[in-house]
């Protein structure tokens, strides 16, 4: 007899085992997504990992186990390793028919593009005797936008030279610019006044109009690093103000150009856009930067200045921090007449090539050192 019962334990161990072996992956999905599209780095969201088993058979230990950017900071570091990626894995014993959801707290600490593609699932049969392995495809990225940064200064500086500009463009007025209602004055010619608003208000009032030319901006980001020693934190440090100066001046309503030197994966060379006042190009450009990897490389800065018209009531911003001899003439070439600010990212304490500013003979050109926070 007992000889019989453990040949009928054997059997179904068996049995169980291979049916085992052939159907715990079945129909069980795995689903990952994060919390957000797409943040600014230095934000935490959430990732939401869905297991579900949709059969009516128990799998009492499953590994789901996936690998993405180490920039992407889990508050959560058990059972994390770190090397080139992060590696993450969770064990559950997932019940007939039942779906778990996990939340996993998570910071982006850098730009960047990143995305999770691929879940592995892990198992072991009865006793533990094999390991099971299976792969689910995933689809989950998030678009980490470059980080907000103060550039009030710079800002200021922008501020002061598109306000000169616009005094002098006040001469000319658009006359189909309407921009708001205001008293009389004796300098005011009689053709401005608003009979119908005067009349409403027991005042002369006139009209008011906008400039013919409107405030435009045109931003080039160096974001070269060649040389021996290398400057990431720069380059890094270049494409936030780059991007802050962009927010605030669209959000500012100034028509903002762009272009940098940088190489994308993808091959395309259109890195950059002409000044213009649509919104959805602040969204365009952050992605560009987003995507944007270091190890790409980079173009000549100096030969993306004529890659867009620039009018003559354009102020030009140059961000860089390779300034040297040719990076100079270049600027100055560029700008010519143009108000121009140049912005020269450097570390806390470095030494600047220039302790004197080497546009001292150009009234028109302004260079602002950014120490970095």
């Amino acid at each position: 007899m007992i000889i019989f019962f453990l040949l009928g334990i054997f059997i179904a161990t068996f049995l169980w085992e291979r049916y085992y072996r052939r159907h715990w992956a079945k129909n069980i999905t795995v689903r990952l997504w994060f919390g957000a599209d797409a943040l600014y780095a230095g934000e935490s969201t959430k990732l939401y990992e869905v297991i579900e088993n949709r059969k009516a058979m128990p799998v009492p230990v499953i590994e789901v186990g996936f690998h993405t950017s180490k920039e992407l900071d889990f508050a959560d570091t058990e059972n994390t390793n770190v090397s080139d990626y992060i590696y993450k894995r969770d064990i559950f014993a997932v019940l007939g028919r039942q779906k778990i959801t996990r939340e996993i707290p998570l910071t982006c600490r850098r730009r960047g593009h990143y995305g999770i593609e691929e879940a592995d699932l892990n198992s072991y049969a009865l006793f533990y005797r094999k390991h099971l392995i299976s792969a689910l495809n995933c689809s989950a990225d998030i678009y980490v936008y470059p980080k907000m940064t103060d550039v009030s200064e710079i800002m200021a500086v922008c501020e002061r030279m598109l306000g000169t500009m616009q005094c002098a463009k006040r001469l000319y007025e658009d006359p189909f610019a309407f921009r708001t209602i205001r008293g009389y004055t004796t300098d005011d010619p009689m053709k401005s006044i608003n009979w119908k608003a005067s009349a409403k208000t027991g005042e002369l009032m006139v009209n008011t109009f906008d400039s013919v030319l409107s405030q435009k901006a045109m931003i080039y980001l160096d974001v070269e690093d060649n040389g021996i020693l290398k400057y990431e934190d720069l380059v890094e440090e270049s494409i936030s103000v780059a991007a802050s100066l962009s927010r605030r001046l669209i959000r500012q309503n100034i028509e903002v150009g762009f272009w940098f030197n940088g190489n994308m994966e993808d091959g395309n060379c259109d890195t950059g856009f002409a000044p213009t006042s649509q919104k959805n190009r602040l969204i365009a450009l952050e992605r560009m930067l987003a995507d944007y990897r270091v190890e790409s490389g980079s173009r000549e800065y100096c030969g993306i200045f004529g890659k867009a018209a620039v009018s003559e009531d354009t102020v030009l911003i140059f961000i860089t921090k390779n300034l040297n001899d040719e990076v100079l003439r270049s600027i100055k070439g560029c700008a010519g007449e143009r108000q121009a600010v140049v912005v020269c990212p450097v570390r806390r304490g470095m030494d600047r090539n220039y302790t004197r500013t080497p546009f001292a003979d150009s009234k028109n050109i302004v260079l602002h050192y950014r120490e970095m926070q």
